[in-house]
């Protein structure tokens, strides 16, 4: 029986073959990863009892909360510079309340711009200083 020649050629074709099949694994796999992140039940986003309207506690997660720290204050242009960190930023034209020490001392209304994790808000009401906390009301 002869041997077949090893060339150049086919030990190319072969990798690539590996390669391909490979691809096709770790695609397949990353495709089932994510099919089963889909959330459980019959899609409108009800998992169960506790998101019945009018019961219960709703908790959301921390990096789902929409809180920032007020950065920069401009009173003479009546507007604050907001940073939002990790956190999702709120839309314009959103009204945040902004807390000092717990206690509620100001609203603002966002107006815009937003970029990377800051945006900025209009003051509505309250004496705004550098370091307060901003919150959906």
């Amino acid at each position: 029986m002869a041997k077949a020649k090893r060339t150049v050629f086919r030990e190319t074709r072969l990798a690539k073959r590996y390669a391909a099949d490979v691809l096709k694994w770790v695609t397949g796999l990353v495709a089932l990863g994510l099919a089963g992140c889909t959330s459980p039940g019959n899609g409108d986003g009800a998992t169960g009892p506790e998101a019945k309207p009018g019961g219960g506690t709703i908790v959301t997660p921390a990096a789902m909360r929409t809180e920032g720290k007020v950065v920069r204050t401009n009173e003479k242009l009546n507007f604050v510079v907001l940073d939002f960190g990790f956190k999702r930023l709120p839309r314009a034209g959103q009204q945040l309340g902004i807390y000092r020490l717990g206690k509620k001392i100001g609203q603002v209304r966002v107006s815009g711009p937003a970029w990377e994790t800051y945006t900025v808000a209009d003051i509505v009401e309250g004496e705004i200083w550098v370091g307060d906390e901003a919150r959906l009301k």
